[in-house]
This record gives structure tokens, sequence and C-alpha cells, in this order.
């Protein structure tokens, strides 16, 4: 879909014309459109409002968030939350149903996914939506992967008062560690 310069729309009484690169998302709307198959290991994936998102993916309650290197195996099913964010500042929020893959394939298969032309899910209401990932700015996923790629610069969460104490020890010098 965004593999043209200009996406063209014609209706009953106008024809309108998008430049494609600028385009950050197609919904479509129709009782009767074929569901689009998602990559292997993919088995659904949902637009969620930024609340249902939060609440669902417990970001509101940082206690109850799921770590990183949780014990799935190959095989099992799992819910993946991703926050996506595109050019402009648009944010979508995504609920992803999968199948745990191979842990050598894990990385690879998410970046395949990524680096693709455009993605596609279910609208809450019906429909599909695509997005166009040459827009992508980040996505972030909630767990994240249990294996981290080897160029991925470690974070930490730190308090706002931890933060700006070892931001002000760093800029001063005070601090030997930093």
């Amino acid at each position: 879909m965004f593999a043209g310069n200009i996406i063209t729309i014609a209706g009953d009484y106008s024809l309108t014309t998008f430049v494609a690169s600028r385009v950050n998302r197609v919904d479509l709307i129709a009782e009767d459109l074929p569901l689009w198959k998602h990559p292997t290991d993919i088995l659904d994936v949902v637009e969620l409002s930024e609340n249902e998102f939060r609440e669902r993916s417990h970001l509101s309650d940082p206690a109850r968030l799921e770590r990183r290197r949780s014990p799935i195996q190959t095989g099992e099913f799992a819910m993946v939350f991703v926050e996506v964010e595109l050019t402009g500042g648009n944010r979508i929020f995504l609920a992803a149903e999968i199948k745990v893959a191979l842990e050598a394939e894990r990385l690879y298969r998410l970046h395949m996914l990524f680096s693709a032309p455009a993605v596609h899910f279910r609208l809450p209401q019906g429909g599909t939506a695509i997005l166009n990932l040459k827009n992508l700015v980040r996505f972030t996923l909630n767990p994240g992967p249990d294996v981290t790629p080897i160029d991925a610069w470690p974070a930490h969460h730190l308090s706002w008062r931890q933060g700006s104490g070892r931001i002000a020890d760093a800029m001063t010098g005070t601090n030997p560690n930093l």
C-alpha cells in the first residue's frame, strides 16, 4: 500500500491523493473485510485505547509489571503489549497474542516484523488498520523479549530524585562512579 509515491482515494463525489511517504496509517472499515494473516507465531493483534493498554499491560501498577526475563517456554502462548510511535508523535497501542518462538529466533523475528514496509492489526470496532513502518520512530514491548540484543544500551528505572542527583553529579564531576 505504501510502496508507490501516492495513494489516491476515489469517492462518489471527490478524488483525494496523498503522498504515501507522509501517511502514517490507513484504516479500512467494512463489514466483509477478509482476515489477513500475520507472520508466523503471531496469532492476533488488536488496537487498544491508551487507558486499556496501561491497565492490561500493568503500566499503571509497576508492582505488577512482568519482567523481561520471564520463563516463557518455546511453543507457549503469551500476550505482548506494544506502544508504537510514528512521525508527528502519533502513538498506537496494541495487544498481540503470540506463540513463543525458539530462543535463537526471537530477536530475528521481532526485527523482521518491524523492518517490513507495513504492519496490520484489527480495530476494536471492526476493520483493519495498516501502519506505514517507514514512519516508525520507536516501539516499546511490554514485557520485552527475554534475550537482550547485543547492541542494546542497558537501562534501569530511577526515581526522579535519583535520576536528577546522578545527572547533577555527572555534570559537576562530583561522583567518581559516573
